[in-house]
């Protein structure tokens, strides 16, 4: 679906904009000119970026590599409220990588979402450590291999029953599928009515 019509729908979202995307310069002043949308970078560590990431310490290399592409999406991206990260299975697993990445994050005042496309990711767990506002997701709305609307009804059914029981839940889902679109145009209103509340990012990062 084109982003004009993700930025028309009517509930509250966070949107994760990639850096050096052709796309990102359009999309930021859409959604900072949104009353009910929030902006975050769409943080890339591995397979786009060529990382050693050593098991005991981080290499220095990383480290620069890492802040070169930090400091683009500072500016390319600049009404960011928050980051999270872009696959990087590698990397969101890998202490030393996370522990420095982190100390690079906390002077530029943006929350952490860990997307937590790996169970065994410690990036959330750095993040809290380095005192920077982090939150965790709950639950993917689609995949590659699986992004029907019926999917994504059952994993949206899934994150409020979570928050239902845990106070909130956070869901991610991709822009690219009409799928996902239709599903939260048509359910969202639903869960409103039955008094959800959905929340940008920055409201569950503590």
């Amino acid at each position: 679906p084109p982003d004009e019509e993700w930025m028309a729908l009517a509930g509250t979202m966070t949107f994760a904009v990639m850096p050096e995307s052709p796309r990102t310069k359009k999309v930021s002043p859409l959604v900072s000119a949104s009353t009910n949308k929030e902006l975050m970078i769409h943080y890339p560590f591995d397979p786009f970026q060529s990382l050693k990431l050593g098991k005991e310490t981080v290499d220095p290399e990383d480290v620069k590599k890492t802040q070169l592409l930090l400091d683009k999406a500072m500016k390319q991206i600049p009404n960011a409220k928050g980051l999270n990260n872009h696959r990087s299975y590698k990397a969101t697993k890998n202490q030393p990588m996370m522990r420095a990445f982190m100390a690079q994050l906390k002077p530029t005042g943006l929350y952490f979402l860990d997307s937590k496309v790996s169970e065994k990711s410690v990036a959330y767990a750095e993040a809290h450590a380095a005192g920077i506002p982090a939150a965790s997701n709950t639950i993917f709305l689609d995949t590659a291999e699986l992004h029907t609307q019926a999917f994504c009804v059952k994993m949206l059914r899934q994150a409020v029953s979570h928050a239902r029981k845990r106070g909130s839940a956070i869901a991610i889902g991709h822009h690219y599928f009409r799928s996902t679109f239709d599903c939260l145009k048509e359910e969202m209103p639903k869960y409103e009515k039955e008094g959800v509340e959905f929340v940008r990012g920055s409201a569950l990062a503590r």
